[in-house]
């Protein structure tokens, strides 16, 4: 269990994702109800951590790769959602794929580059899918046949070493089919 982590009925400790050398990365709510990000090393030592200017309902990080980086989402203070990079030595980025709106931006998967997949909603509700460099640099991009309603549209889940994502996307008749993206 992360330190800190509340004991009440759906309180406690959410593992999200291992990497090869069995470092592990997720979120806990504590007492208060508040999400925290954690980082568990392989020798069972726990790191608590919170992405800077996170509201009360706080930080998820969703992967970690071999160098230990983590991707993940927080809520920030001034609303929505923002993604977030967080290095093995600490060190916090912060970032919003184009065009978010109100809901923002959610990162899913990042791999042994530092590349990251994710989808952001733009202020329509229509999900887009996205992959940022290691560098910083954001590409959005849309699954062929994805809708372009509220709520629709296209969901990376996942990316590989050689930059090929795979997710799902939802159509007009908000259908869900699975892709796959090569860079």
């Amino acid at each position: 269990e992360a330190p800190g982590a509340g004991t009440q009925p759906d309180y406690g400790t959410f593992v999200q994702s291992i990497n090869a050398l069995g470092v592990i990365t997720g979120y806990y709510i504590d007492a208060n109800g508040v999400n925290h990000g954690f980082v568990r090393g392989a020798n069972g030592s726990v790191v608590e951590f919170s992405a800077p200017g996170a509201n009360s309902q706080g930080t998820f990080p969703t992967s970690i790769n071999a160098a230990g980086t983590i991707a993940g989402y927080y809520f920030p203070a001034s609303g929505g959602i923002a993604g977030f990079v967080r290095a093995a030595n600490g060190g916090i980025t912060e970032y919003s794929a184009g065009g978010a709106g109100s809901q923002g931006t959610s990162p899913q998967s990042i791999n042994m580059a530092g590349a990251i997949a994710g989808y952001y909603q733009d202020a329509s509700s229509v999900d887009h899918g996205f992959v940022r460099t290691g560098n910083g640099t954001i590409t959005a991009f849309e699954a062929p046949g994805a809708g372009t309603g509220a709520f629709q549209g296209s969901f990376p889940d996942s990316i590989n070493a050689a930059g090929v994502t795979a997710g799902y996307y939802l159509d007009a008749q908000n259908t869900v089919h699975g892709f796959v993206r090569t860079p």
